[in-house]
């Protein structure tokens, strides 16, 4: 959590092997730590493991046996999306004689899938770990997101050749230490959320104590909420000092929704909406009227966002006719800037190296085996969400471990939806904190019911 920010949202091979390595290690202590059953099996607490969980874990291993495995050049040459390869080598005089892998980029696929090792490892930490392990984790990412705001401030202070853009070449908006404003808003958008749950933790954690021990003092309640929306501030200040327009129709409402949530958890349901409807409202405002808001709004004209809406839905309708060419099996994981040269359509200039919609792209490598996986994370995700609101019709409160899910789940809601016309989930920061949300969002509810911050009801009277 602490490394993946460092270059370039860990977008490089020199830094994300030492994220593969890392990985690796944090795999084999939660092996180890299975092996030694280090959580006793008749804990009545213990959640039951998941299935459809092992599937989604599993994926990379799927998608290595689908795209991996050597196939015969009769059957080879015969897959959708591969005639012109079997042409290219028949004109170039290569004999078609060798068993080849479904990918064309058996390379790319290997190192794409690889990848996927901090994602796994991250994801079960998330899954199995303590709240108190996930508080550390999580307090790791909202540091990181500050530091990341100061280096934007000082990006924005030496223009654009500042020195501290370390060579990225963003044309003015600061990126932190990522390559683009969109990844770079996205993260602190995630980390906003995660930042709200911290909040919560500390407040309700604060609240369970002073009820029981002492009355709280002015510090516990007034200045400790404005030193924790003075914080809010910060990471809303970087997500629109970027401009990202995906940042702030996406990120920033998931961010409010976790706020609203937390407050509606601690103060009720009519002070809890009258606490965080004007903070959020209060917040965007003081971080707009900080920047400047025509900066904030000078990428919101009609002009510019038809430009942006007719680049990228040529990019993603070209890219999806690509995916059809591949269909069912995909062109490969990790293939995309190789295999979609020749969909690129010409009033495109230059060569995109992503779709700009997830999505799209992954349909486009991954074919059948994503919809698939895809279709189970959808389901597993409805599942919990439809859990979450019915326990919280039912009982008119959720538990600490609910809450904890619901405030990641918004956090990743962001990002899946900003994904919708980005590619922040082919950044390793962006992904990597995306499955630690997705990770507490499903990790299993503990069977036994806790007890709530309701005060018992008295029976009523009669038989």
């Amino acid at each position: 959590m602490l490394l993946s920010p460092l270059m370039r949202g860990g977008n490089r091979h020199v830094a994300l092997i030492p994220l593969e390595w890392i990985a690796l290690l944090v795999l084999a202590a939660l092996w180890a730590a299975w092996l030694l059953e280090a959580r006793a099996p008749d804990d009545p607490e213990a959640p039951a493991p998941s299935r459809w969980l092992a599937l989604l874990l599993l994926a990379p291993v799927l998608l290595a046996a689908v795209q991996l495995t050597p196939l015969p050049p009769a059957l080879w040459s015969r897959l959708p999306g591969h005639e012109i390869y079997a042409d290219t080598l028949a004109w170039a005089g290569v004999a078609n004689d060798r068993w080849r892998p479904l990918s064309v980029s058996p390379g790319a696929t290997a190192a794409s899938l690889l990848a996927a090792l901090p994602l796994v490892a991250v994801f079960l930490l998330a899954c199995t770990g303590s709240r108190q392990r996930l508080r550390m984790l999580l307090r790791v990412v909202v540091a990181v997101a500050f530091c990341e705001v100061a280096l934007a401030l000082l990006q924005v202070s030496g223009g654009v050749h500042s020195p501290f853009f370390f060579g990225i070449n963003t044309y003015g908006p600061p990126v932190g230490t990522f390559g683009n404003r969109n990844h770079f808003a996205n993260y602190l958008a995630m980390a906003l959320a995660a930042y709200t749950w911290l909040g919560f933790e500390s407040a309700h954690g604060h609240k369970r104590k002073s009820g029981a021990t002492r009355k709280p003092t002015a510090f516990s309640s007034g200045h400790a909420t404005a030193l924790w929306i003075a914080g809010g501030l910060v990471l809303v200040l970087g997500i629109l000092l970027s401009r990202s327009r995906g940042a702030a129709a996406f990120g920033l409402p998931a961010a409010a929704a976790a706020l609203a949530a937390a407050s509606l958890r601690i103060n009720g349901w009519s002070r809890g909406l009258r606490f965080a409807l004007p903070v959020a409202a209060v917040l965007v405002a003081a971080a707009g009227a900080m920047i400047g808001f025509d900066n904030v709004l000078s990428r919101m004209s009609g002009s510019q966002l038809a430009a942006s809406a007719d680049f990228r839905g040529l990019l993603a309708k070209r890219s999806f006719d690509g995916a059809m060419a591949f269909w069912p099996w995909g062109a490969g994981w990790g293939t995309y800037d190789l295999a979609f040269q020749r969909f690129l359509p010409e009033s495109i200039a230059g060569y995109p190296n992503h779709a700009h919609h997830d999505y799209v792209e992954m349909l486009f490598e991954g074919g059948l085996v994503f919809v698939l996986l895809a279709a189970a994370f959808a389901w597993l995700a409805a599942q919990r969400a439809m859990l979450l609101a019915r326990t919280a019709l039912r009982e008119r409160t959720l538990d600490d471990e609910a809450m904890a899910a619901t405030l990641c789940g918004l956090g990743l809601l962001g990002l899946l939806a900003h994904s919708l016309v980005e590619f922040n989930l082919r950044i390793p920061a962006n992904a990597i904190l995306g499955a630690l949300l997705a990770g507490i969002y499903l990790r299993p509810l503990p069977r036994r019911p806790r007890t709530h911050d309701r005060p018992s009801q008295p029976h009523p009277p009669g038989d």
